[in-house]
């Protein structure tokens, strides 16, 4: 049999097709790496954006605006590269590549949110930031309050798209996402809220804060000085009151007060919870100077309100709590502060100068004379400043984290935003603080100012000893009496109390109140290994325990108050409490102790 001819046309169809393939190969070779090398761009421009927020929050800590406006624009510059890559064309045709498509569109969705954040957020709050921070908030000594207003709307829209664009990263779907790809949907995500808190918080103070500034008639302010060296819950008694009056953005001090001046009561000015007075005592409602007893400042400013209309006759529209050590912050941008006689106030020795000193060389009424006239020229020289209103923002970002500024307004709205701000109160950062927090609040026993010689170490840990296994946590509390071992000899009442309230002369009692999260069950107290009785009772929401120890000079006790979860998760605890003189120290635990 002959070999068939081979057919030319056969051939040729065979070589196009052929051709043809090899083409559509090098075109879907050439777009995979197109897309290769757009997914690089972006996951480098991606990269890069992480790093921000850090350099965001060391600006904001320094109060370096400028440094603030230079993050913004970075965070422009990048976000807008990654989402042109993301946009492109090939990119979109290969989202429906099995496998690869999936993770090709989540990264395209999260860029093109950032790039939104960029444009309608991160820019315009960053322009909003450096108009506040930059010479038109202050003129001739008074806040411009019409700025302040400028402001809400902005911010709003701000907050607006944040919640559209958390809402639009949330929605992106996880299946099939590579690790990678997953990890950078949920940091976008955590960042985000992170930025939707902030600027939330911002917006909502942005639209009371000119009202309480007086922008639509003159608002009495009544600012509780704490002082530590007598501890209260809130941050310590509040023994000094100075009224300010904001109007138009103007303030003004009209009057100070001593706690001595508050008539004495033997009822409560006011009703107190049965378990704050439980765990503190009938003393909250009974004394001004124990209205911060109660970690609540709703009710502590509701007491101070009703205390000032007894002394003045008239209500307060908001109240201020703050203590001395906000004032010490305050330092750096005042310049120093000279007192009656030239004594000057500076940051090194402050607290021996301001807390100390007094109580040791000064008689009760010359004490009075001395604070007062140090809250007067304390408010002149915060008035009169020049310093840019970013230093004011780097010197008060650590005593407002600390919980030493807190805020409450007569006026609904406006104590409904306060009530969710981090001026809210001790009670108000536990509830905001998470499920795993845990909050120690502290009481002066002895009826003076030794806490100046209490120092404090703080710990947790996590474990159990149950046969159930559930969970439990400890939390431990030592403290040290630091006074020198004759104290109650050589101290003056004013420091020691002189044993009036059953307390030994240069000994520090103190109560120590634990309060856990929501849910959880009391799992006993003890005080250096010994079973102690405690107090337990459910405070404002939280499971609270407490217990009360008596210290000579150079002693120290271990208190360790546990709780029981009510889950099987373990949790690793964090730690608030009381603002105190000086930073507790940590104990370092590395186990659930059993014995």
């Amino acid at each position: 049999m002959g070999q068939a001819t081979p057919d030319p046309t056969r051939r040729r169809r065979r070589r196009i097709v052929g051709w043809t393939l090899a083409g559509l190969l090098v075109v879907l070779v050439g777009a995979g790496v197109w897309v290769a090398t757009r997914a690089l761009v972006v996951s480098d421009e991606l990269s890069a954006v992480a790093e921000l927020p850090r350099n965001a929050e060391a600006a904001l800590a320094d109060g370096d605006v400028d440094a603030l406006g230079d993050v913004a624009v970075r965070f422009d510059e990048h976000v807008s590269s990654a989402a042109a890559a993301a946009a492109d064309p090939l990119w979109r045709a290969a989202e429906i590549v099995p496998g690869l498509g999936q993770n090709l569109r989540a990264t395209r969705l999260i860029t093109e949110q950032l790039d939104r954040v960029s444009s309608e957020v991160a820019t315009p709050v960053a322009a909003l930031t450096s108009r506040l921070t930059g010479g038109e908030l202050l003129v001739d000594g008074s806040l411009n309050v019409a700025l302040l207003s400028e402001a809400a709307e902005p911010l709003a829209e701000a907050r607006d798209v944040l919640d559209q664009t958390r809402a639009a990263v949330a929605a992106v779907s996880r299946d099939g996402l590579v690790d990678q790809v997953s990890r950078g949907v949920d940091q976008v995500g955590t960042m985000l809220d992170q930025l939707g808190s902030a600027v939330g918080g911002m917006a909502d103070l942005s639209a009371v804060l000119p009202g309480m500034l007086g922008s639509d008639g003159p608002r009495t302010i009544l600012v509780m000085l704490q002082n530590n060296a007598e501890l209260r819950s809130g941050g310590g008694i509040t023994g000094s009151f100075a009224e300010i009056v904001a109007d138009g953005g103007a303030i003004t001090m009209t009057r100070q007060a001593d706690s001595s001046e508050f008539r004495r009561t033997v009822a409560e000015i006011l009703p107190v919870p049965e378990s704050t007075t439980a765990l503190y005592g009938d003393i909250v409602g009974r004394y001004v100077q124990n209205t911060t007893t109660t970690p609540d400042f709703d009710l502590s400013a509701r007491l101070a309100s009703t205390w000032w209309e007894g002394l003045t006759g008239h209500r307060p529209d908001i109240v201020l709590a703050i203590d001395p050590l906000v004032l010490r912050a305050l330092l750096p941008v005042t310049g120093p502060v000279t007192l009656a006689g030239g004594k000057e106030l500076v940051r090194d020795g402050f607290i021996s100068s301001v807390l100390v000193a007094p109580y040791l060389h000064r008689e009760p009424k010359e004490q009075t004379v001395f604070f007062q006239d140090l809250t007067e020229r304390f408010f002149e020289a915060v008035m009169t400043s020049s310093a840019a209103p970013s230093a004011w923002i780097s010197a008060l970002r650590t005593p407002i984290e600390q919980g030493r500024v807190s805020v409450w307004s007569a006026d609904s709205a406006e104590a409904e935003v306060l009530a969710h701000s981090p001026f809210a109160g001790a009670l108000a950062r536990h509830r905001d603080a998470g499920e795993n927090a845990f909050a120690v609040y502290f009481n002066d026993g002895t009826g003076s100012k030794m806490d100046s010689s209490l120092a404090v170490e703080l710990g947790s840990v996590t474990g159990s000893c149950r046969a159930d296994g559930r969970p439990e946590v400890s939390v431990q509390v030592r403290l040290t009496n630091e006074a020198p071992a004759d104290a109650g000899e050589k101290w003056p009442f004013s420091m020691t109390g002189s044993g009036r309230w059953g307390v030994t002369a240069g000994n520090i009692a103190t109560a120590v109140a634990v309060a856990a999260p929501e849910g959880w069950f009391f799992g006993g107290t003890t005080v250096d290994g010994e079973r102690r009785a405690s107090v337990d009772v459910e405070d404002g929401g939280f499971p609270t325990s407490a217990t009360e120890v008596e210290l000579a000079p150079g002693e120290s006790a271990l208190i360790d108050v546990r709780f029981v979860s009510p889950d099987t998760v373990e949790r690793e605890p964090a730690l608030l409490h009381t603002p105190l003189l000086y930073p507790a120290e940590e104990i370092r635990l590395s186990s659930l102790s059993c014995d």
